[in-house]
């Protein structure tokens, strides 16, 4: 399903986050966002599902279109993985946790089916009677992933999924949404290591002090005024 973007601005308690940012991603693409702290990252992807402003208030301006039509508040074909998945993970077993989205939507099909697909994406199906908490922190990533697939979603917004994780499982994590963009699925990844962005798409874009600096390949980030912002060059492209 395809997204756009289009003049996105925000302003919490008087102080612009967002001015202006636009952008398409088409259905089955990725795009990559980087940027230092403070640059407006997580508050674009909590406007683009919704949170702002339907939870966190916010003066929002601009347009979210998903497959061409106006995005709900807190629509269902976005799903969004957040940067600690301690904050999304609270039932007792995976194959519970993968299930909770669907039984709170009321979801009529088969759940079990749908669960043990999502823990299978994810390498983690073997597991599913086990305890959430008994998982490493890139397993319970993993397991947040899951629990976004389980609903369905076209549009996978996921806010630094490699946080405080090995290069290793920052691998695993990054072959997962490689193949989710193969089924068709529209992935957009903050993230804060350039290099792995590069293995997943050919899509990117820099924020600085809410507003997009550079849009493109990655030969944006061989441009002065991304040098300029504190952003890490990619290794291969430096």
């Amino acid at each position: 399903m395809s997204l756009d973007v289009q003049g996105l601005s925000l302003s919490i308690k008087g102080r612009k986050v967002l001015d202006g940012v636009s952008f398409s991603v088409p259905a089955g693409g990725s795009l990559g966002i980087v940027g230092t702290m403070g640059s407006g990252k997580t508050s674009l992807l909590h406007c683009i599902k919704g949170i702002i402003p339907s939870i966190v208030k916010g003066e929002m301006q601009g347009s979210v279109l998903l497959g061409g039509a106006a995005r709900k508040p807190m629509d269902m074909g976005i799903g969004i993985v957040f940067q600690n998945p301690n904050d999304q993970i609270f039932c007792p077993t995976l194959r519970e946790e993968v299930e909770f989205g669907l039984r709170n939507q009321r979801w009529n099909g088969q759940l079990e089916e749908r669960a043990a697909e999502a823990l299978w994406k994810v390498g983690l199906h073997k597991r599913a009677e086990e305890d959430p908490f008994d998982l490493s922190h890139g397993q319970r990533q993993k397991l947040a992933i899951a629990s976004v697939l389980a609903m369905d979603p076209g549009v996978i917004l996921l806010d630094e999924p490699t946080s405080s994780l090995d290069h290793r499982t920052s691998l695993e994590i990054y072959s997962i949404l490689s193949g989710l963009t193969r089924e068709g699925k529209t992935v957009v990844v903050v993230e804060h290591d350039t290099d792995l962005l590069l293995g997943l798409g050919k899509q990117f874009m820099v924020l600085d002090s809410g507003r997009v600096v550079a849009q493109g390949d990655e030969s944006i980030f061989l441009r002065g005024e991304v040098a300029d912002c504190g952003v890490k060059i990619p290794w291969k492209r430096s």
